[in-house]
């Protein structure tokens, strides 16, 4: 299953005087992509780098930049931070502001991407769970075995209306999508 974040998430650290800031966020469109990193990037003016990377599901848009950096020093290493986790639908964005010493290849991309890694955890990333409404209509003589037979699958009763049939709505989660249309038939 996919997870998401379900909020932004911000980590700071600093390797070798250089101090890095990793900020994550839930997208669903590449514009809100890139309105948080003009943003990020608008409250940083200072800083020497703002490394980004995006993924959105829709479409399969998959974005990164070093921003600067030695190639595949930086965004790669913040977007496979993702990429291992299963994580969808993000924007990160990490700032770097110089301390005066180099780090080296080796020490950017271990630098990004505990970055990354950090702002995503603090963020609590969720699995995504998929649910879908159905209305259900039934004769009152079937109600109550109906109504015992959804709890008992751990299908949630939203509404029921009384008219000459009983209709009900109820939330079915995609993985019991095959057994709630067994049940019903």
């Amino acid at each position: 299953m996919p997870l998401i974040l379900p909020a932004p998430g911000i980590f700071e650290l600093e390797e070798k005087r250089s101090r890095f800031i990793g900020y994550c966020a839930p997208v669903v469109t590449e514009s809100e992509a890139r309105a948080i990193i003009t943003k990020i990037r608008s409250e940083n003016p200072k800083a020497n780098h703002n490394v980004f990377a995006y993924a959105l599901s829709q479409g399969g848009i998959v974005r990164a930049s070093d921003d600067g950096e030695p190639s595949g020093t930086a965004g790669m290493p913040v977007l496979n931070v993702f990429q291992k986790t299963g994580v969808i639908n993000y924007v990160c964005v990490v700032t770097r502001y110089f301390g005066g010493t180099l780090l080296g290849a080796g020490g950017l991309v271990r630098a990004y991407s505990k970055a990354a890694k950090g702002a995503m955890e603090a963020s609590a990333p969720q699995e995504l769970i998929i649910k879908k409404l159905h209305h259900i209509t039934c004769e009152y003589n079937r109600f109550d075995q109906l109504k015992y037979n959804l709890e008992k699958l751990g299908v949630p009763i939203l509404h029921v209306e009384y008219t000459t049939h009983c209709s009900l709505t109820v939330e079915v989660v995609e993985s019991l999508e095959a057994k709630f249309l067994a049940l019903v038939k």
